[in-house]
């Protein structure tokens, strides 16, 4: 018998099924197309002769801050950190770019600044921000690096460092009954979509002599410990020698830590589903106090006093529908307890100096709120800037330090009432080379 279906616009926009004349048995055969991406591999020996120190280039997709003695580190994210000269931050020059492939998180301690490259461990000389040195690497530290990738992919001697949007065309014989609906299939060892739109890639002064990072930090230095997120684990490096990390230990956390907050002895961690509060006093074995939950959402964290400040935010990335910020009551560490919750457009980093709480709020921009008052924190909005899609931020000094969408910001908030934009860097289309 000939059978022929006709599929709707709808289904030829996801998966373009087409069914072709079939047998007297009623089977039909069906082209469809999947969406999927393919990891681009580079070997391990490329990427670790590819870190340099290069003239300063155009700045773009920022995705960490942090700050040491007068200069400012920007990491772009998968491709090195920007040095900044920030010693007058009405007139911030860029001095320089390090190239360090697959690179996320940074943090600094003395004269060196710690990086990330994939799974190694860089340290570099930063004594002379103008002729900054690579002087150590520790290979394979953090073995998470790309979770996802890592789930299908275990090579030792490649790493995945780009993926790439593919169409797959298959024919199929069917039953010419069951020729709809939702299709999805393993190709190559990976999960492709008729859907593309399901399709997607998931692509602090803690110490003496340590800089500071902001609420979006992976990295971070407790005395003369460097503790930095993989995955589920905390890794804890010792740098006592600073110029020689050496790897002390990994602590299970749990699934889905982000950030890391460093705040006298303790150490307070973001996940998706809460906030981890260690104690911190004994550097080299942190111990869990307690953990205050919530719904699943990206979650970084900055703390004041008896209070926690928590930025919840949906997303892709996020695996949550809340776009809010959680002000927490820590004085029984044992016992955290929520206290208010505020609505907001999609938060993401956050900042407090003293009483005055910085929020950069996705595309409703950054908003700088008097939070003296917990309770009050939504009637209490000191100024906020718009037409802005901030990231994250660092107050230090009456000057906020701001990355966003758009590039680096400061503002000079000595004065509440008059706070002044005072420089900006913008983001530069980078040059086809780099």
């Amino acid at each position: 018998m000939k059978k022929t279906i006709k599929l709707p616009l709808f289904y030829f926009m996801l998966f373009s099924s087409i069914t072709f004349l079939s047998s007297c048995e009623d089977q039909c055969e069906k082209e469809s197309v999947y969406y999927l991406y393919q990891p681009i591999f580079e070997t391990v020996e490329v990427i670790r002769e590819s870190v340099e120190v290069n003239e300063p280039r155009p700045i773009n997709n920022l995705g960490k801050i942090y700050f040491k003695d007068g200069y400012l580190y920007l990491n772009e994210i998968e491709k090195g950190i920007h040095v900044i000269d920030n010693r007058d931050p009405s007139n911030p020059q860029k001095i320089a770019f390090i190239n360090i492939p697959g690179n996320f998180s940074l943090a600094a301690k003395d004269h060196v600044l710690y990086a990330n490259s994939y799974m190694d461990l860089l340290s570099f000389d930063i004594s002379n921000p103008n002729n900054i040195r690579e002087i150590d690497r520790l290979e394979e530290v953090f073995m998470n690096y790309n979770y996802y990738a890592s789930s299908f992919y275990q090579n030792e001697r490649q790493v995945v460092v780009d993926w790439k949007f593919v169409e797959e065309r298959t024919i199929t014989e069917v039953d010419c009954s069951n020729a709809y609906g939702y299709d999805g299939r393993v190709i190559d060892g990976l999960y492709a979509f008729s859907d593309v739109s399901a399709a997607r890639v998931s692509g602090n002064a803690a110490s003496s002599g340590a800089g500071t990072g902001g609420s979006m930090a992976t990295f971070t230095i407790y005395d003369n410990y460097l503790y930095g997120i993989d995955n589920d684990n905390v890794i804890l490096a010792n740098i006592s020698n600073v110029e020689m990390p050496a790897l002390h230990s990994k602590i299970r956390v749990g699934w889905g830590i982000e950030t890391l907050f460093p705040y006298g002895d303790k150490l307070f961690i973001g996940a998706n589903d809460g906030m981890y509060i260690y104690d911190n006093a004994e550097p080299s074995n942190p111990e869990l106090i307690s953990k205050y939950q919530h719904i699943n959402s990206c979650d970084p964290v900055v703390v004041q006093g008896n209070y926690a400040f928590v930025t919840l935010r949906s997303g892709t990335q996020c695996q949550g529908f809340s776009n809010q910020l959680e002000v927490v009551d820590i004085s029984n560490l044992q016992s955290p307890t929520l206290v208010k919750e505020y609505p907001m457009y999609n938060p993401h980093g956050l900042g407090i100096d003293g009483n005055t709480l910085f929020i950069c709020d996705g595309q409703a921009g950054l908003k700088i709120y008097d939070a003296e008052n917990v309770n009050q924190i939504s009637n209490n909005l000191i100024k906020q800037y718009r037409n802005i899609n901030p990231i994250d931020v660092i107050p230090l000094g009456n000057v906020l330090m701001m990355i966003s969408e758009q590039g680096l910001h400061q503002y000079d908030y000595s004065n509440l009432e008059e706070i002044k934009l005072i420089s900006s860097i913008l983001i530069e289309e980078p040059d086809a080379e780099n």
